[in-house]
């Protein structure tokens, strides 16, 4: 049997938010996340597209298809998370950290990505398709087959990570 999307107003989402840990299929699309901390938190099949979250915490969220597609992550963090098969297309990263984060199966096809960090981190099966990367770390990384297609990269460092086993365009290179 069907139902019909039921709507739930934007105070009762923060209120879902402040009471419980797991979190599932629930609509936080286009809502601002500002000097929020939802460490700790387990979102599945959720949805935060076109959210900002600003100088944000989500360290050691653990995250599964969850969408986040066109949003702002700025100054915020989500070190030590465990993210998988989740959405982060078109977003656009100004001084983010995810660092020692386990990020697989995830799309992070189109970002516009400046001054972040994803060192020591798994990115195994991930996608940068389009990617605009600036001034970022992927340092000691995990790169098995994470894509890199047609990205723009400047001041990108894969110091230490596997670049080998990434997939680049042909005749591209990680330097």
């Amino acid at each position: 049997m069907f139902s019909t999307h039921q709507v739930i107003p934007t105070a009762s989402l923060f209120e879902i938010l402040a009471s419980q840990n797991d979190i599932h299929s629930v609509d936080f699309g286009s809502l601002s996340f500002e000097g929020t901390d939802l460490s700790g938190k387990r979102f599945t099949g959720c949805r935060f597209s076109r959210s900002a979250f600003i100088n944000s915490r989500m360290d050691g969220c653990r995250i599964r298809m969850c969408f986040f597609d066109f949003s702002r992550i700025e100054g915020s963090t989500f070190k030590n998370c465990d993210i998988q098969f989740s959405s982060f297309a078109g977003v656009r990263l100004d001084h983010a950290d995810f660092s020692g984060s386990d990020l697989l199966h995830d799309n992070f096809n189109g970002i516009l990505c400046a001054d972040s960090t994803f060192n020591d981190s798994d990115l195994y099966n991930s996608r940068f398709v389009l990617a605009t990367l600036k001034n970022s770390t992927f340092q000691n990384c995990n790169l098995k087959k994470t894509m890199f297609y047609q990205t723009i990269r400047e001041q990108v460092s894969f110091k230490s990570s596997n670049t080998r086993e990434a997939l680049f365009m042909k005749g591209d290179s990680p330097e």
